[in-house]
């Protein structure tokens, strides 16, 4: 509990900071979800639909409200406190059911989480997808284990049920962490002989996941947003996607890779895995070598489940494509787990002195980014000049288009977008020849303002002769107002062309 605590407060030096581009996207996308044009009202996103209704309840938690430095909503973070806070309780009940006779291991697991979930290295404190999902992760592998260790009755049948909602409603927040399938699958094969009935176990775990996924499409298909749209938008556009990032992504994709593997070290997340990997695979080896029965230490039955976790892990962070900070998020889960596993059985004491000093780094290193972001002054980023700027000259009723990403200036703004794609990839995928964005700007929806990254609409992943067609009709009916940074605002001339 008093991890738990530590975890939520080191989210409140932040409560009134500035919202991410992504926070202030998806908090815009749940407060206008309405049966409208798009997937979600009258916009488009590739998420998931709880997401969208955490990001409702975080909206009606604090008042929300655009400022100098961009859009401020407590509430958005009171979310990913509670989320980072739920995540480190769970920790420590999972990792006394796999190492229930080592209070060491919950221990050291649980200083690793609240060191991780408390890292700006690791995107903190954005609440976004991965940090939201943990919870319904950890639920679920707790669910799993005590449903494969209880004896069988109908009880057991309900707690496999219970796993097989959280592992869909973790699904349900980002469509990628399908850890719990990954997980109990895995577990269900090593532990077969073990476990009586397992057939009746995955029938529960099936039910659940089912019951949670149709309570799910009900829901968002009575606000307009059907099975199929969410299909689409959840796998079908993430495989466009990861086509179109590998043959035409800008450099920034490059260095983002970069800076999220300096990340991944200076955390120390990458010396935890690799030392906690290393004693349970010496652990494992050496069992073999001895010819001891598999599974003689009751904590290396969930070696394999884990490690298959971690796997998936880690290849989710290599192939979501953009390389954003908060994908390290996703890795928590299988480094608790293995962390616990590896303090239990790891071989001779120097394995297990050398695990704690590196958990103890990562304590420091949190603690020392933690700081530096806790104290550092919030500066007015071009964005927020954008913002301010529509929000003085414009008329309640204006339009704007941001070409292309960059949701925060349009919630920021306080106007709505005619153009149904507010993030940068889904242009590249869905609107490659930009034939949708000149169809809005010469309709009769059209905006009154539009801001443009550049001189130009050009850019990677989209079709030139497209985006010079844009450009032209751009500056044909529009006049270039100011500049902020790379930002250029445009104002449709009242009189038509010049």
């Amino acid at each position: 509990m008093v991890a738990a605590l530590l975890a939520i407060a080191a989210w409140l030096p932040f409560l009134d900071r500035p919202l991410t581009s992504d926070e202030s996207g998806f908090l815009l996308l749940a407060r206008q979800w309405h049966p409208g044009s798009s997937l979600y009202g009258d916009y488009w996103v590739d998420r998931p639909p709880l997401l969208l209704w955490l990001f409702s309840l975080a909206d009606h938690l604090g008042h929300t409200r655009a400022t100098t430095l961009g859009v401020i909503s407590p509430g958005v973070k009171v979310v990913g406190a509670a989320a980072s806070g739920a995540a480190v309780a769970l920790t420590g009940v999972l990792t006394s059911l796999i190492a229930p006779h080592a209070s060491r291991s919950r221990h050291l697991a649980v200083a690793l989480a609240v060191a991780l979930l408390s890292s700006p290295l690791l995107g903190m404190p954005e609440t976004d997808g991965e940090l939201l999902a943990l919870p319904f992760v950890l639920l679920g592998m707790v669910c799993s284990v005590l449903a494969l260790r209880r004896p069988y009755e109908h009880p057991t049948v309900v707690v496999a049920a219970a796993a097989g909602a959280s592992a869909m409603a973790a699904a349900l927040v980002k469509q990628n962490v399908v850890d719990v399938f990954v997980f109990a699958g895995v577990a269900v094969v090593v532990l077969r002989g073990r476990v009586e009935r397992p057939g009746a176990r995955v029938a529960g775990f099936a039910v659940g996941a089912l019951a949670v996924l149709g309570t799910a499409l009900a829901g968002a298909w009575i606000r307009g947003t059907s099975a199929t749209g969410l299909w689409d938008a959840i796998v079908v556009f993430r495989l466009e996607a990861s086509a179109a990032i590998g043959s035409s992504a800008s450099p920034a994709t490059t260095e983002r890779l970069t800076r999220l593997v300096e990340a991944f070290v200076a955390s120390g997340a990458a010396a935890v895995l690799v030392l906690a990997a290393g004693a349970v695979l010496a652990h494992l080896l050496g069992s073999r070598r001895t010819e001891r029965a598999e599974g003689t230490h009751p904590t290396a039955l969930f070696a394999y489940p884990v490690a298959a976790l971690v796997g998936w892990e880690l290849f989710g962070v290599m192939v979501g494509g953009s390389y954003w900070m908060h994908y390290l998020v996703g890795l928590v889960p299988g480094l608790v787990a293995l962390v616990a596993i590896a303090a239990d059985i790891a071989v001779g004491r120097t394995s297990q002195r050398v695990l704690r000093l590196v958990v103890a780094y990562t304590a420091a290193a949190t603690v020392a980014v933690w700081a530096h972001h806790a104290t550092a002054t919030v500066t007015v980023s071009p964005d927020d000049q954008v913002m301010g700027y529509l929000r003085e000259h414009a008329r309640a009723t204006d339009g704007v288009v941001v070409g292309f990403g960059h949701p925060d200036i349009v919630a920021g703004s306080g106007l709505a977008s005619p153009y149904e794609q507010l993030w940068s990839l889904p242009v590249r995928v869905r609107d490659p020849q930009v034939v949708e964005l000149r169809h809005v700007m010469a309709g009769p929806a059209a905006p009154r303002w539009v801001v443009a990254a550049g001189t130009s609409l050009d850019t990677w992943g989209l079709d030139a002769a497209g985006a010079t067609d844009a450009q032209h009709y751009l500056q044909e009916h529009y006049v270039d107002r100011v500049e902020y940074g790379d930002w250029h605002v445009w104002q449709r001339r009242e009189g038509g062309t010049r």
